[in-house]
């Protein structure tokens, strides 16, 4: 009998959510966690409404940072357009905060949480999977791979290719204090996105507390997204809402697969993957906290059924399509390439400019806000 039902490897919000859902469902839950929480956690930490609805989080009930917002600001060409709801659309978090939220909530749960611990290898057998960390080897009846982009069990199972669309990220987050944002930020608490001038990404200055978030994210090498932070650092300076005597928390960066090109295998004998694991980031927007979250569940309820004996792993797989679609053929990155890139740029100013369009498929479509 292997030692542990369910292992979790990785302790984000996809990890610790599937932990937590399996653990006060009564299973034996472990989660191995490559850091050590409190970490820095690089994104620009919005959680929509739907994602706290899956997390059974009431946002009053949280008790760390957390911006409610109810208009988001798009800017391209010079232009500046709003879009506003009539009740909070989503909520800004500290992504440090956040994680060590649910992770707690996990182990308060029964799961046992190991920080500090890397997986070297993931071996699926017909006894079990059998993960070495390095200290030996650790053996449970299924793994739910969480760890990310570079999930150690997305790597060695799930079929991993070179064809995946990658975003390149640079992301600073700065504690400055709420007092001194007001003074510089024209919105402060709404999240400002700037589409880049190619739109192959986009960066935001985002207000949340008293925290500044700003970030670029990229398609694409050229021109880099070392070039496109700078550039856009020399904008907000110039516009006033970075001052050039402020010092930011050094950038650093990440990148992770959008649902477009060659997709992952999300499920297989013994595993299971959710969010970037399993390459689920929103196209266009990137937005993966959400996705992750969403996959989490799905996962949990298989695998406390497939524990059971009531189901098979590969049907999560299909699941997943019926959620998010299917892209193993690439379908969006292909008609992305077809089209010219002066057109591809029309079509975008097209959604930006046009209130419904920016609403329906840009905010509430591709990044699940509202």
């Amino acid at each position: 009998m292997s030692d542990w039902d369910v292992i979790v490897v990785g302790g984000g919000p996809g990890g610790s959510t599937a932990a937590w859902q399996l653990a006060r469902a009564g299973r034996r839950v472990l989660v191995l966690e490559a850091l050590k929480f409190p970490r820095v956690k690089l994104c620009a930490g919005w959680v929509t409404k739907k994602c706290m609805a899956d997390l059974d989080l009431n946002p009053n009930d949280y008790p760390y940072t957390i911006q409610a917002f109810d208009a988001i600001f798009i800017g391209y060409d010079d232009k500046l357009k709003e879009t506003r709801w009539h009740e909070p659309a989503s909520y800004g978090v500290i992504r440090k905060e956040f994680d060590q939220y649910l992770l707690g909530r996990a182990e308060e749960a029964g799961a046992e949480v190991r920080q500090g611990v890397r997986v070297r290898a993931v071996d699926s057998r017909p006894d079990g999977v059998w993960i070495d960390t390095g200290d030996g080897w650790i053996v449970g009846e299924m793994v739910i791979g969480a760890g990310g982009y570079a999930c150690p069990v997305a790597r060695a199972l799930g079929g991993v290719s070179k064809e995946e669309v990658l975003v390149l990220t640079q992301e600073s987050e700065t504690e400055v204090g709420a007092a001194s944002l007001q003074k510089i930020a024209p919105h402060y608490g709404h999240p400002e996105l700037f589409a880049e001038s190619d739109f192959k990404g986009y960066a935001w200055y985002f207000t949340k507390g008293g925290f500044l978030n700003i970030g670029v994210g990229c398609v694409g090498k050229r021109p880099n997204v070392h070039a496109r932070r700078d550039e856009f650092l020399e904008s907000l300076r110039r516009s006033g809402r970075l001052p050039r005597d402020m010092e930011l928390t050094p950038f650093k960066g990440h990148a992770y697969s959008i649902q477009r090109g060659k997709a992952r295998r999300p499920s297989g004998e013994r595993y299971l993957l959710v969010g970037d694991a399993a390459g689920l980031a929103q196209d266009f927007s990137g937005e993966g906290i959400g996705p992750a979250v969403r996959s989490a569940c799905m996962a949990s309820d298989i695998a406390f059924d497939w524990l059971e004996g009531d189901s098979r792993l590969e049907a999560y797989a299909r699941d997943l399509a019926e959620v998010y679609g299917r892209n193993d053929e690439g379908f969006v990155g292909k008609v992305v390439e077809l089209l010219p890139d002066p057109l591809m740029r029309s079509i975008a100013k097209l959604m930006c400019g046009n209130a419904w369009l920016r609403r329906r498929v840009v905010l509430e479509g591709a990044f699940g806000i509202g």
